[in-house]
């Protein structure tokens, strides 16, 4: 199976380089629609410029004073063509003909006009038309009015702008689009007057914009990344997705580490029942009878599961150690809810942070367990990974002697753990450490310190219980030094709430209500 992270950091690289094309479109995208939109103004202004210079010029030729095509007209006509940027030709008419311009002079054959192809503002339009006068070679506008018409050419505007951009220029007159010039059918008919409209896609952007009232109109496309024709643009972008990737790679990673770190799945479990509730026999060493149990804390989510040693310290760095105690105590109180009275007492040890005496939560502890069964002896166990503080935990110690629940010391030995503190807390139970007991079957010196527990103990009026007892060697070598009760992987490792209650039945004289166990 491919290991999660082999295939998470691709993803995560072509995730973010995704992300980073969306964004460079979306910005992109606002540039060109708004550089479009300019252009398609700059276009439409230069226009309708150059159609209102033709306006004007036909109006100064239809006040000459001229009705034959004499010298002097024809001089007056290329004076004021050669004064426009736009206009190639100038005609006169007379009677419907065309019998001279400013090109070809005076015709030898007069031309007879044709129906033009639209009547705007008062001027006859004809569009693409040739020119007759040029051997038809020539293209252009021509607009008449009264006794004259000029020649206008789309190209001597449009060819100022940027090649990669595709135009094209439309009548637009009620329910008909009449195409002048440029790219057929690019005008989608979608402008309101006078505003521009701009629409992406994802291989071009268009823009579109038409004269007041409608009438002239023009489409204006890009295609989508012309610019990246050029090697250095081409590079930056490659450059970014790139660098883009990287980060990607390097956001998720952080993201997934928080998303997976102890802290949170702690926090989050505590709310989605991912801390479960074992329990571990402890056992009677000459008979291997089960007298009471350790409720040890388990916890696994999503992510799996962690260990305590990896968890426990976590939560009391979080100041979650109530908050998880409590929940374990409940936990507890619903498992046991149905256990039989029997002639003896059923032990139950539950660990509790030193910090929750020094602080008072246990006091809340002791009212939970004042609903317990009669028949089950409540025992909290204090690990001695923290210091009790006497002046802080006074009042609750002194609330503990008063209640029904003893008090344990776990891992006795190897903490913060004094004569002193045993006196202080007026312990019930005193539990030897592991690492005691795994020395005991070759009598190593620490294995020698336990009959001087066990005589502390005595003097303290308390149980002992020999953690870790992996062996029937072990528990013979403990029974010869007068420890009554042990626990360890020899009789059973910790268990679910079903598979204890199977345990127990098999190994006790307790039994459960309703056979709610079987």
């Amino acid at each position: 199976m491919l290991n999660k992270a082999v295939i998470r950091k691709p993803l995560s690289f072509i995730t973010g380089m995704m992300i980073s094309l969306i964004v460079i479109f979306f910005l992109y995208s606002q540039f060109l629609s708004n550089q479009l939109s300019e252009e398609a103004k700059r276009i439409f202004s230069d226009l309708s410029h150059s159609a209102n210079s033709g306006y004007k010029v036909i109006e100064k030729l239809n006040n000459l004073p001229f009705t034959d095509c004499t010298d002097e007209h024809l001089l007056s006509m290329r004076e004021m063509q050669f004064n426009s940027n736009d206009i190639r030709d100038i005609g006169f008419l007379q009677n419907g003909f065309l019998i001279c311009t400013t090109g070809a002079g005076v015709l030898d054959i007069p031309l007879k006009e044709s129906t033009p192809d639209f009547t705007l503002d008062g001027h006859d339009y004809w569009i693409d038309k040739k020119l007759e006068t040029f051997d038809n070679k020539v293209k252009g506008i021509i607009i008449e009015k009264g006794s004259y018409n000029i020649v206008l050419s789309f190209e001597g505007v449009i060819n100022d702008y940027e090649e990669a951009v595709v135009y094209e220029i439309v009548l637009k007159d009620d329910y008909e689009l009449t195409h002048l010039y440029g790219a057929p059918n690019l005008y989608k008919n979608v402008a309101v007057d006078p505003n521009v409209i701009t629409f992406a896609g994802f291989i071009a952007h268009f823009a579109e914009l038409c004269g007041p009232g409608g009438g002239i109109c023009l489409a204006v496309k890009k295609n989508n990344f012309t610019e990246l024709q050029n090697p250095p643009v081409l590079f930056v972008v490659m450059l970014l997705l790139f660098l883009s990737g990287i980060s990607a790679i390097h956001f998720i990673e952080l993201l997934f580490y928080h998303l997976r770190s102890t802290k949170r799945r702690i926090k989050l479990g505590l709310a989605a029942g991912s801390f479960i509730p074992y329990y571990q026999p402890i056992v009677e060493l000459n008979s291997g009878k089960v007298i009471g149990c350790e409720l040890l804390a388990r916890f696994e989510d999503g992510v799996g599961a962690l260990y305590p040693d990896e968890f426990i310290s976590v939560v009391s760095e979080l100041n979650l150690s109530w908050m998880m105690t409590e929940l374990f105590i409940h936990k507890a109180l619903d498992d046991f809810k149905h256990l039989k009275p029997a002639d003896s007492t059923f032990y139950l040890s539950v660990n509790i942070f030193p910090k929750d005496i020094n602080n008072g939560n246990i006091l809340k502890g002791i009212e939970l367990f004042r609903a317990a069964q009669p028949n089950l002896r409540v025992c909290f166990e204090i690990t001695e990974d923290e210091q009790l503080q006497c002046g802080q935990s006074g009042e609750a110690l002194d609330q503990l002697s008063k209640s029904r629940i003893q008090i344990s010391i776990d891992d006795f030995g190897t903490g913060y753990s004094n004569l002193s503190q045993l006196k202080l807390l007026d312990i019930d139970t005193i539990k030897i450490d592991k690492s005691f007991v795994d020395e005991v079957e070759t009598g190593a010196i620490r294995s020698t310190l336990i009959p001087n527990i066990v005589a502390i103990a005595n003097k303290l009026n308390a149980n002992v219980i020999a953690e870790g007892v992996e062996n029937q060697l072990q528990a013979d070598e403990l029974l010869k030094m007068n420890i009554v009760y042990g626990q360890g992987w020899h009789y059973a490792k910790a268990l679910p709430i079903d598979e204890f209650k199977q345990y127990l039945i098999q190994n006790s004289d307790f039994t459960f209500n309703n056979d709610e166990s079987l």
